[in-house]
């Protein structure tokens, strides 16, 4: 490579020192500079369901909640909002009671769309976040890139 950027440039034998600086830099920059942290494939537990009679329980809420990095009153929020049902959240279980049928299917769907919008950040694609609410506004700030962006209340 460097014969290259000899032949590119210009240079003589005795200004290759400008090549060799650049080259360390290089390499010294890339071991400087930590890998990507959460930008693979990110999976959230399967939701354990229990139906009874016309109720729904996700047995391992708390769980799923705690994988995603968000209080788990704030993603049953966004659950019952989404499926338009009441419900209620048992911090002593970590269970979810949703007051509507739902197959497992329709929660991971929207579960995966609470990542899409709530975790991950648009910008580097981490899901090191946080959410903060300013006034009326929800922000989602980003903790590997800095990187905030308002995301739709829920």
């Amino acid at each position: 490579m460097t014969a290259f950027i000899k032949g590119v440039i210009g240079l003589s034998g005795e200004d290759t020192s400008i090549i060799y600086d650049y080259e360390r830099l290089l390499e010294r920059l890339y071991q400087k500079v930590p890998p990507k942290s959460g930008t693979a494939e990110y999976r959230i537990p399967t939701p354990e369901i229990m139906r009874i009679g016309n109720q729904t329980i996700i047995r391992n809420f708390r769980e799923i909640a705690m994988r995603l990095k968000r209080d788990p009153t704030l993603v049953a929020r966004y659950l019952q909002k989404e499926l338009a049902a009441a419900g209620s959240y048992d911090p002593n279980t970590g269970q979810l009671v949703l007051n509507v049928k739902v197959s497992r299917k329709v929660i991971a769907k929207f579960l995966d769309l609470f990542l899409k919008n709530y975790v991950r950040c648009p910008t580097c694609g981490s899901i090191d976040t946080r959410l903060e609410r300013r006034g009326k506004t929800w922000i989602l700030v980003c903790e590997a890139c800095g990187a905030e962006q308002p995301v739709k209340p829920f």
